[in-house]
């Protein structure tokens, strides 16, 4: 499972909540728009969320909503 951040890279994830994401190495990313990416045996999902408050060498998880539930302005 890992979080593309589009210019930002892609980021490898140790959990995954609802609402959150749990980077496995810590990376400086703002805000940003990106995609959760899950693979299970062999299938993948993309589901677009917005990462709400980035992600910092200091912080290991953020906040990462589903961008069906954010408004659009």
């Amino acid at each position: 499972m890992w979080l593309d951040c589009g210019p930002h890279g892609k980021l490898q994830l140790s959990r995954i909540t609802p609402n959150a994401v749990v980077v496995k190495e810590p990376v400086n990313v703002p805000p940003c728009h990106g995609n959760l990416i899950v693979s299970v045996d062999g299938e993948e999902m993309v589901v677009p969320v917005h990462v709400v408050e980035g992600i910092s060498q200091t912080q290991h998880h953020t906040m990462a909503l589903k961008l069906d539930h954010v408004a659009p302005f």
